[in-house]
């Protein structure tokens, strides 16, 4: 039986009409399950939330009611005792637990206020190695005699655009941590420049107990992971700090071994000075300025030798022009003039005051030998009549300190180039 072509184009119809209700129904299966899945999420997120919120509680039950209990134990039993020895004793313990007591409120209104945006983070210039004195007075008298704390003293002394109530508080939160779990041994802390002189990095290491590494992940949660019976968790303390530090626009992590101990590290952007030179924190294209993207052959890089007296002003020059050029170091002016018979470099950048020889000296004994050596004068002293000795001398161009490190880059590179 032959079908006839109406029959034909009516199940075609019918066939295409089938074909869009269960595209359709597809579509809204799919929708369906994508908020079937949404909601999941949100009653997942809702429930963790709520178990959170619990074990917040309760930990701060158990934080607040530790302190309060031997407060209250040791107010009553000092009544009761007649030695004054003794009551020295406990008056030191029930001292202790008030300023526990004491910090605990203060971080639980810290992270409140950081949370809530009340916080306004206010730069100013600091001096960090100031700022590392300052914290070692503040812990001198909360370290235990099994602890020493030490501060890794910086070759590099640094005057950085930041908040310095801030620093401090992050640094106190990590080192107080750090003495919970370091019943004896050592605490180092510090700060060092990243060779991009974009980012400095502080760090606060313990030889403690360490952290088990099943815990490391959530170490900056909020009292997320830590059962309350736990009496050495983390608090909220390290919370507080990853807060704070990203809110400055850094990051915060931590290495640990069980057993071994911690090392907390964090890094911020860099925008100051550091030995006389200035940096600051730009765009994207002047960052570049900074970098260099292929490292280029050794023995194709040009030579410059920096007559520099100052170990930190060296330093932060080897660091920012070391795969740029080949360096050579002079101490003073008599060093400068016999490295560059010697070496015979590209390009001299030529420190002002220096022992033995000045700059100036030298740079008129190189000139009679070579008037073409382009050098750049790098000093403190900046007023005119100082432009006008440096000129007179044979300098190409003079630099006062402090001084941008993309303008040195810049100027060194119009004389002989990368």
């Amino acid at each position: 039986m032959q079908m006839n072509l109406d029959e034909k184009e009516i199940l075609q119809q019918k066939y295409s009409d089938i074909s869009r209700k269960l595209e359709a129904a597809n579509s809204q299966l799919e929708r369906a399950n994508r908020k079937l899945k949404e909601y999941e999420e949100k009653a997942a997120k809702a429930e963790k939330a709520s178990k959170m919120k619990s074990l917040f509680l309760a930990n701060m039950s158990h934080e607040i009611r530790t302190p309060l209990n031997a407060i209250e134990g040791f107010s009553r039993v000092m009544v009761e005792t007649d030695s004054q020895e003794e009551r020295m004793k406990y008056m030191e313990i029930i001292e202790s637990n008030n300023s526990r007591l004491l910090s605990l409120v203060n971080e639980i209104l810290d992270l409140s206020r950081v949370e809530s945006g009340e916080i306004v983070v206010k730069s100013s210039p600091t001096d960090l190695n100031y700022l590392m004195n300052s914290i070692k007075q503040l812990f001198k008298f909360r370290c235990p005699d099994t602890v020493t704390l030490t501060w890794d003293k910086s070759t590099l002394p640094a005057t950085m655009n930041t908040d310095e109530n801030r620093i401090t508080q992050v640094f106190s939160n990590l080192i107080s941590n750090a003495l919970k779990h370091t019943p004896k041994g050592s605490i180092n802390y510090g700060y060092k420049l990243l060779e991009s002189t974009q980012e400095i990095e502080f760090h606060v290491k313990d030889t403690g107990s360490g952290i088990d590494p099943t815990f490391i992940e959530h170490i900056f949660d909020t009292y997320a992971s830590k059962d309350a019976e736990q009496q050495r968790g983390f608090g909220l303390g390290l919370a507080l700090c990853r807060i704070i530090v990203e809110k400055m626009g850094g990051s915060i992590k931590v290495d640990s071994e069980l057993g071994k101990g911690s090392c907390f590290t964090f890094t911020l952007p860099f925008t100051g000075s550091v030995g006389g030179m200035a940096i600051s924190n730009r765009s994207n294209n002047n960052m570049r300025t900074l970098r260099v993207s292929n490292q280029p052959d050794q023995k194709m890089m040009k030579t410059v030798l920096v007559a520099e007296d100052e170990e930190s002003n060296y330093e932060l020059v080897r660091i920012v022009l070391q795969k740029r050029y080949n360096l050579l170091r002079a101490h003073n002016g008599i060093e400068a003039v016999t490295m560059f018979e010697e070496e015979k470099p590209d390009l001299i950048l030529m420190d002002i005051r220096m022992p033995e020889m000045d700059g100036l000296d030298a740079t008129r004994i190189i000139k009679e030998v070579n008037s073409d050596v382009p050098i750049i004068a790098l000093s403190a002293y900046a007023f005119p009549e100082n432009i006008r000795e440096a000129k007179a001398a044979g300098c190409n161009e003079f630099m006062a300190k402090p001084f941008k490190v993309e303008d040195l880059i810049e100027k060194i590179n119009q004389f002989i180039g990368t």
